[in-house]
């Protein structure tokens, strides 16, 4: 068995963290209060136990959300989308 880290963003996973900047990434509530929660989305990073022969590229979109749902472990990232009248993605 081996741990893998999946990062679920709306209905896709990935490897990797999304296309967000780490420089927008809010770490507090209060960072995340200050920001109109329509201007923050977030990505959930599953932390899973899968088999030593598991390859990304042939999982199905389907089976890594379900993975993602049955993760033991997840971790929310939150990032600001948009600062003022900039936006930031």
């Amino acid at each position: 068995m081996k741990t893998i880290h999946l990062f679920q963003f709306k209905d896709s996973v990935s490897l990797k963290i999304p296309f967000f900047k780490e420089s927008h990434g809010l770490e507090t509530l209060n960072e995340l209060m200050e920001y109109d929660l329509m201007n923050t989305e977030k990505v959930t990073e599953c932390i899973i136990e899968t088999h030593d022969d598991f390859i990304f590229e042939d999982t199905s979109r389907d089976d890594l959300l379900k993975m993602c749902q049955n993760a033991e472990e997840t971790v929310e990232h939150y990032f600001a989308t948009a600062v003022g009248d900039d936006d930031i993605l």
